[in-house]
């Protein structure tokens, strides 16, 4: 959330290293996932996204090899989703995502979480970043609110209780090679965090549908009430307007759709509240796809995505103990508070500078009186029918795949299509064509890829009539796709031009030309042969590039020389390149020049 008052810090800001540090590891969390904005969180997290929060293709390229096995995002089975049509390259990103397998008819995942631990780039000491709030790992530019926290081991700040937990918790879902759950809970443990002014935070947990809690206890004497949540239901609303007496000012800020729902309940929930502030503002026209996206994927009637304008959740209250927050990713719903939905929750106080900025924001909304609610607006019969089919999919999902010469095969337990006959399914790789799953079929063999486009990612689609939705599924491979499928797909991804511009990138430190253009480019054959007709373009390394990298750090050169030897190796198989026998001489002249030269230094540095 940003107002006048209340600092405008985007997620990406909050992840992206200072300069001279780098991402040691980082641990995201979010109840759905948009894979491009994914790789945004990629690019910030290895210090190499733009102004636009995107990058170039080396900068891609440059990103996964720096943070392969370092990140993963946990997810909400069931709530990733990707471009109509996404760039092939988002394939590999299946090293990157893991989801946590909750029927959402009964619980889903729900934290918005990212903890990364960075080091200086000297590696002489380290740090931790935490951020969570209210936002998903998507595209849209809603109301959200986020608290950003930096720790250090013995730091001046203060202990935190529930992080240490967090992030033991959010290590046992993502399972990356080295980052056990108890190793980073002892980390934790010593980690003290300064907090943002005008912020005393009193505790940050994650809560899990095994945990035992409830709505926060009454804090004493309150005079003024502020409840912010998209999703609302009649129990918690009904519990925290009991706050206070009758001289306690209530606001509730939400969405119509919600408030119309909780004016027809019998209990009357909203009687208790002054004043009624809606918030609902449509999408910007440059988010229009993953607008689309978002109302396609639509979930449960307290699960995102949620309309657009409000995404922020929190609670506030003022009295005689003092002004207090509780925020994070629980709407005000049972789900959220109560359980058993997976949820992370901070509490702070806070100061009369921070409640000047809720105040603005709440000034923003607009107000509307109970008798100006109308009826409750009757639920789309296809698009209920979809999204009960798509929960059925993903709560019961246990497909594994098989790999026979680069020929995929779906393995289900049981037949994955939803008891719904009147809805198809249809699955196919992420990036390749998709075909029909017959009903009672446990196994469906899918069209042949290329070794580079092998992934655990699937793309689901539900049909019926002219309405669809779609999704990504998990579907396992025993042994997961490794460094050579990553290899095998950036050799089509960068062509020669491109690669050594990356080279060129990592021997300087430096962006080097375009960088092989926007990373999600996905520019015609056509259109990439009038760019190299627009005039010479300077790509392959010098010798001076090569020794200046050299004299920096010469255990750089032993790591070049390996990515040059097994990137060239590809491409000299490759029989479609576009490249130009200009083109490819300049590719031959430099790796005959890096070879000598590099073998030189390297025997220099062995005296």
């Amino acid at each position: 959330m940003s107002t006048g008052h209340w600092s405008n810090v985007s997620y990406l800001d909050a992840i992206r290293p200072d300069p001279g540090w780098r991402t040691e590891y980082a641990l995201l969390a979010s109840y759905s996932a948009d894979m491009v904005a994914l790789v945004a969180a990629l690019l910030a997290l290895a210090g190499l996204d733009d102004d636009r929060g995107s990058g170039s293709k080396v900068d891609f390229a440059k990103a996964v090899d720096a943070l392969a096995d370092r990140v993963r995002l946990v997810a909400q089975a069931g709530r990733l989703i990707a471009p109509l049509k996404p760039p092939k390259i988002l394939a590999i990103l299946d090293r990157y995502v893991c989801e946590v397998n909750l029927h959402e008819s009964v619980a889903s995942w729900h934290p918005k979480v990212a903890l990364a631990k960075q080091a200086s780039e000297d590696g002489s000491t380290s740090q931790w970043r935490l951020w969570m709030g209210s936002r998903n790992l998507t595209r849209d530019l809603a109301w959200d609110v986020g608290l950003t926290l930096v720790g250090r081991i013995g730091g001046s700040g203060s202990e935190v209780p529930g992080i240490p937990e967090l992030g033991a918790t959010l290590a046992q879902h993502a399972k990356l090679p080295g980052l056990t759950a108890r190793k980073i809970r002892s980390e934790l443990q010593q980690v003290r965090w300064d907090s943002p002014p005008g912020c005393a935070l009193k505790s940050l947990r994650l809560f899990t549908g095994t945990e035992s809690r409830t709505v926060p206890p009454e804090p004493p004497k309150v005079k003024k009430l502020v409840i912010v949540s998209p999703f609302l239901d009649g129990t918690i609303i009904e519990a925290l307007g009991k706050w206070g007496d009758a001289q306690t000012s209530r606001t509730l800020v939400s969405t119509r759709s919600e408030m119309t729902k909780l004016a027809a309940q019998a209990g009357k929930p909203l009687a208790a509240f002054d004043d009624l502030l809606l918030l609902d503002a449509p999408a910007p026209d440059d988010l229009a796809e993953s607008d689309a996206a978002d109302r396609e994927n639509a979930g449960a009637q307290d699960e995102e995505p949620e309309p657009r304008g409000l995404h922020a959740k929190l609670i506030y209250a003022e009295g005689s103990g003092g002004r207090r927050i509780w925020t994070g990713s629980a709407n005000a719903t049972r789900r959220g508070w109560i359980g058993p939905n997976s949820e992370v929750i901070a509490e702070m106080e806070v100061t009369s500078e921070v409640t000047a900025g809720l105040d603005d924001f709440v000034k923003s909304a607009l107000t509307i009186r109970h008798d100006e609610l109308g009826d409750a607006v009757e639920p789309d019969e296809i698009e209920q029918r979809l999204e009960e089919a798509r929960k059925h999919v993903a709560g019961f999902w246990a497909v594994t795949q098989r790999v026979d010469d680069s020929m995929p095969t779906l393995v289900s337990a049981t037949d994955p299509n939803p008891p719904d006959d009147g809805i198809e399914l249809s699955v196919g790789l992420l990036g390749a064509a998709q075909v029909l799953w017959p009903r009672g079929a446990t196994t469906l063999p899918l069209l042949r890829v290329a070794e580079g486009d092998v992934t655990e990612l699937v793309m689901c689609q539900l049909t019926m009539g002219d309405a669809s939705l779609s999704w990504l599924q998990r579907a396992p491979i025993d042994p997961r796709p490794g460094e050579e499928r990553d290899r095998q797909a950036l050799a089509r991804y960068l062509d020669p031009r491109t690669f050594l511009l990356w080279v060129r990138s990592l021997l300087t430190g430096e962006p080097c030309g375009d960088g092989g253009g926007d990373w999600d480019d996905q520019a015609d054959s056509q259109s990439r042969r009038a760019l190299k007709k627009s005039g010479p373009t300077w790509w392959a390394p010098t010798i001076e590039e090569v020794l200046k990298s050299w004299s920096r750090d010469p255990s750089s050169l032993t790591q070049i020389d390996k990515r040059l030897r097994q990137y060239l190796k590809l491409y000299e198989q490759q029989t479609d390149s576009e490249l130009t026998p200009d083109e490819w001489k300049v590719v031959a002249d430099f790796h005959a020049t890096w070879q000598v030269v590099c073998r030189s230094l390297l025997m220099e540095q062995q005296r």
